[in-house]
């Protein structure tokens, strides 16, 4: 098992965030978790650590509900890290996995892993006041642009290409999004994640994460090239131990100062299974730091308020057939919901979700949506949001996978930078037999983000 993770220090000891964690070896390519975790770091000398922590997700996949049960993942670890230098940290250690909720998974196991520092214009709480480079308390952080993208990606499998029960493997579509950081004006990492929306691979799902170079042919015309790895699959798709390589490159448009298009193509190999494909992806992005901004000569930054919601949802039946086993349980879903606000009352939302409960071990979702945020009295606001996108596994009649869910709840903010959240609402699969009605409760962490003017 391999892990992605971010995480926002809050103390000088503590900090805490969002992680995934996906098979890589094995046969079990596919069993992909989401979670939250928080991290005690105590130093022990200049350079020497000691760490402990706890990771809370779920999900699962390649074994389904017998393997991980209801999809409830706990990690706890201890163990030592090095301060290699200003890039980062080194580290090693012990650590326990339970699926508790009726899995068979009861794991312990070494670590090693490896921590890369970073900065950005962030601050607790939401402001309106625009700030300049010129502050002393901004002036020695480095900004980076950073972009993110609608992606609809088609992969062309080869015709002989057998799925992992000895069928033909079809073509599938995905859906997901893309995030890309400028680490100078030609390099660039992202960081991708998609499920599939089309074909016959409901609950196929892989992250990847690259870093590529970017060529300008014009001021607003650019070629991307980039090399990714990462983790994938379920669906039926065989990924062998789910360990996923992709090379790619495309011709990015930026039809305006803020948003762009692309389109590119890509190979895509799974390092252990039969899984490969061609695909052609279509990209729509917006790039709030003034992309075609190359004058270099404008340090203001405006304030753009944000929230980052740690999200549970139940889903109870609402058609007979919405479900393919345990009909009469609902399903609990735990994740990360991201609010970008366009303006103060309108954002643009996304959000993933993995269950812990209801013996649905292995559904995931990935959806993206736009929302409105409505000051009621004093503390209280209300929101409605809708959302389209990806979800499949668990048993959950997902069709091709292609679903849309609509929300609308109440919020009270505790203070400037903290809120709960409670909701209802409804799910649909496009053209599966998955009806269900939806409850939800959130806390979120309310932070403005600093971009350039």
């Amino acid at each position: 098992m391999a892990e992605v993770a971010v995480s926002h220090r809050f103390t000088e000891y503590f900090s805490g965030g969002f992680g995934s964690w996906m098979a890589v070896t094995g046969k079990r390519g596919g069993f992909i978790t989401l979670g939250l975790e928080g991290n005690l770091c105590i130093p022990l000398s200049e350079r020497l650590f000691f760490d402990t922590g706890l990771f809370i997700g779920a999900g699962g996949g390649r074994g389904g509900y017998l393997l991980s049960g209801g999809g409830l993942m706990l990690r706890t670890f201890a163990g030592m890290s090095y301060q290699a230098a200003s890039w980062g940290k080194l580290g090693a250690g012990i650590s326990y996995v339970d699926f508790p909720e009726g899995g068979t998974i009861h794991s312990t196991q070494p670590f090693f892993y490896c921590s890369v520092p970073f900065t950005s214009f962030t601050q607790s709480g939401w402001s309106s006041k625009s700030i300049s480079l010129s502050d002393s308390q901004f002036f020695w952080i480095l900004p980076k642009k950073h972009s993110l993208a609608l992606v609809s990606r088609y992969l062309q499998v080869p015709s002989a290409l057998l799925n992992d029960t000895g069928g033909r493997q079809h073509d599938v579509t995905l859906f997901g999004v893309e995030w890309l950081t400028q680490m100078s004006n030609n390099w660039y990492v992202k960081l991708e994640t998609e499920g599939a929306a089309g074909g016959q691979s409901a609950g196929y799902m892989q992250i990847l994460a690259g870093t590529g170079y970017r060529v300008p042919l014009s001021e607003n015309i650019f070629v991307n090239n980039d090399i990714s790895t990462g983790a994938g699959g379920g669906g039926g798709v065989d990924s062998g131990g789910g360990l996923l390589f992709d090379v790619s490159s495309g011709v990015q448009w930026y039809f305006s100062n803020l948003f762009f298009a692309e389109l590119s193509a890509a190979h895509i190999l799974a390092g252990t299974g039969s899984f490969a494909a061609n695909s052609l992806s279509l990209k729509v992005g917006y790039k709030p730091d003034a992309a075609l901004d190359v004058t270099g000569l404008n340090n203001i930054y405006r304030p753009v308020c944000m929230r980052v919601r740690a999200v549970t949802q139940s889903y109870f039946q609402a058609s007979k057939k919405w479900r393919s086993h345990h009909v009469d349980q609902h399903v609990d879903n735990l994740g990360l919901q991201v609010d970008y606000f366009i303006n103060p009352y309108w954002y643009a939302t996304g959000q993933g979700l993995a269950a812990y409960r209801g013996n649905a071990g292995a559904y995931m979702t990935g959806l993206v949506g736009s929302g409105v945020r409505i000051n009621l009295f004093k503390a209280l606001h209300g929101n409605v949001e809708a959302l389209v996108g990806a979800a499949g596994g668990g048993g959950l009649t997902m069709g091709s996978g292609l679903v849309w869910q609509g929300n609308a709840g109440i919020g009270y903010d505790i203070d400037p930078s903290l809120s709960v959240m409670v909701a209802g609402g409804r799910m649909h699969a496009f053209n599966g037999a998955f009806r269900a009605n939806v409850v939800s409760a959130s806390l979120a962490w309310q932070l403005t983000s600093y971009q350039k003017k």
